[in-house]
């Protein structure tokens, strides 16, 4: 008879990684050449009130907040921005998929570009006002409430006061667990409390 080598099987890792987002699509700082590609993803949202509206100007003025995924063929498929509001906080704004590419994980790549280009400019704090709840909570948001950020709240009476129909959504908050130090301010140490030295006990002679 003969005897049959044992091969132990190998052990298949799952991998944590979403192959083609990595393989077809990149995530990048939005330039000039993309403003019309971001004014139409952003347009189809707010046309419906998911987003708010954002001229081409509004885009073509802050193109550096924003970042873009795209195909292989360089075609602008996802679209974010940061909002800022003060050194250490910023608004995650704008995020849009392309009607043809939902469903990829590309807008979860927008949000994580953003969150590079906040960490790089030395913010700590991310707030996002959405609908959709369920996406930011898997991206590590916690829900909040809005009158935490009165910048956010002055903001909204603004647009109200130009005539923009402001629809409210659900708050939420992230703090980013590593900026670029030498661009962040540090912020001041809290003071440190001095342990109570015991007193000592007399003793009788």
């Amino acid at each position: 008879m003969h005897k049959v080598a044992h091969v132990p099987a190998k052990r298949i890792r799952r991998s944590t990684t979403r192959p083609h987002l990595s393989a077809t699509h990149v995530v990048r700082p939005a330039h000039a050449g993309d403003v019309a590609a971001i004014h139409s993803l952003v347009r189809r949202y707010a046309s419906r009130g998911a987003l708010l509206p954002r001229t081409r100007r509004d885009i073509a003025g802050a193109i550096a907040d924003f970042v873009v995924v795209v195909d292989r063929n360089r075609g602008v498929l996802a679209c974010a921005a940061l909002s800022t509001y003060s050194e250490t906080l910023a608004e995650i704004s704008s995020v849009a998929v392309s009607r043809s590419a939902q469903g990829k994980g590309l807008g979860s790549m927008a949000v994580r570009g953003t969150e590079a280009l906040a960490r790089d400019r030395g913010i700590v704090e991310l707030f996002a006002m959405t609908s959709a709840e369920a996406f930011f909570e898997s991206l590590g948001y916690e829900r909040s409430s809005v009158e935490q950020y009165p910048e956010k709240l002055a903001r909204y009476e603004m647009l109200r006061a130009a005539g923009v129909d402001v629809v409210e959504r659900a708050c939420y908050r992230k703090l980013l667990t590593w900026v670029d130090r030498s661009r962040a301010q540090a912020a001041p140490a809290p003071p440190q409390r001095q342990p109570r030295r015991r007193a000592a006990k007399r003793t009788s002679a």
